[in-house]
């Protein structure tokens, strides 16, 4: 595995923004072996799952970084940072649309690394009461003002809007430069309950990570402290998945299958990368096949494929309503939840979500969000059933 550098992500029009394709031949493929599987069977891949575990935290911690956003942040500042320094740049407010499930908050990374000023969101429970308690910070004073996360400043409720309509009006008379992020799915609500586009200059948004941009970024996140090389094999043939050609294209599909599945959104495609990786313990012999690939291999890690989960049977339409809330909002508590959505009487949906690996839940603080390794399936879900989907 040689080192490679990641060619940064441009920031385009979010109206320019186009997820990577399947490849073709992998839909021909999945169909045939549908119809193979019918006729003879499945076929044995090279090595068992059963052989199989998940490796420790630390171990994989050091094989696969959690995303430091390393190559955004340098998109970020590519970008801004000559805008961000100088107090006469035009224009004065800047809008970014970030892709959904960022459980990091890049944007905010970047403001705090930099040295730009927050503007501290509301509290939830202070959105309803807004027009007789609520309270703008100041956004007067010299520098950047960032303001990182547009979704948590409205609840999608009849008295949710009037916190994020004053902040937009405030946006529009203030003189001090400003820059506004806003996840894709909460953009598409804003600009419609709020008008948005028109207190706002037209979005921006990463480009979409490609086949290549993720082998190379996974590369540099494999570096392992150890100092010893890690090949990433595929446990139904054994090809190592890193592996490119001399023009720097990846060998074989799976990156460009993981690019199309997760739409491009790079902690998305991390997520299910991570997911997707075990070790072999030694507990079973390895199959002569698997024996024969691996016998060059400083040490090996198995790339399993990652099937998307499945929504409650019970009530799948109130799931896709939570589920749709929560990309929404970003994250919400069981009460927020209840704000936004009729009350049907029915069992906890978000525990049931939770169980079934649709959502993560924040124990200390009871906020749920949308699990980043099953938004492929959830989105797929939402669309199919007819939901407004975000603006990516």
């Amino acid at each position: 595995m040689q080192r490679n550098d990641v060619t940064l992500p441009e920031l385009i029009a979010l109206s320019d923004y186009t997820a990577p394709a399947m490849p073709t031949e992998h839909v021909l493929r999945a169909t045939w072996a549908r119809l193979k599987r019918r006729m003879y069977g499945p076929e044995d891949p090279l090595l068992q799952h059963s052989g199989l575990g998940r490796a420790s935290v630390s171990v994989i911690n050091d094989l696969v970084d959690p995303p430091d956003c390393g190559p955004l942040l340098q998109a970020l500042d590519e970008q801004f940072g000559e805008w961000s320094r100088d107090d006469g740049a035009h224009p004065r407010l800047r809008t970014i649309v970030i892709p959904p499930c960022d459980t990091t908050g890049t944007l905010s990374i970047w403001a705090q690394t930099r040295g730009h000023e927050l503007v501290s969101e509301p509290h939830r429970a202070s959105l309803i009461n807004w027009v007789t308690h609520g309270k703008l910070p100041d956004l007067t004073g010299d520098g950047l003002l960032v303001i990182p996360r547009l979704e948590h400043w409205f609840l999608r409720q009849r008295n949710g809007m009037h916190a994020v309509r004053s902040l937009l009006s405030q946006l529009a008379c203030t003189h001090r430069r400003c820059l506004v992020g806003c996840d894709s799915w909460a953009w598409r609500f804003v600009v419609k309950g709020a008008g948005a586009d028109l207190a706002l200059p037209r979005p921006q948004t990463f480009e979409p990570f490609d086949a290549r941009r993720l082998r190379d970024w996974f590369i540099l996140l494999a570096q392992g402290s150890d100092g010893v090389t890690t090949t990433f094999r595929l446990t139904d043939n054994g090809d190592d998945v890193l592996a490119c050609d001399d023009d720097g294209e990846p060998c074989n599909a799976h990156f460009r299958q993981l690019a199309a599945r997760s739409g491009g959104i790079p902690w998305v495609a991390w997520h299910l990368w991570r997911a997707s990786l075990m070790v072999n313990f030694g507990e079973e012999p390895l199959s002569d096949r698997a024996a024969g690939a691996t016998a060059g291999d400083a040490r090996t890690v198995w790339v399993v494929s990652i099937d998307d989960v499945e929504l409650p049977l019970s009530n799948e339409d109130r799931a896709l309503q939570v589920l749709q809330a929560l990309l929404i909002h970003g994250e919400l508590t069981p009460d927020e939840i209840d704000a936004v959505l009729p009350t049907t009487g029915e069992p906890d949906m978000l525990a049931a979500l939770v169980t079934s690996g649709h959502l993560l839940r924040e124990y200390d603080s009871d906020r749920h969000r949308v699990k980043p390794t099953a938004y492929p399936a959830v989105r797929k879900a939402l669309k199919a059933a007819g939901f407004p989907i975000g603006a990516m």
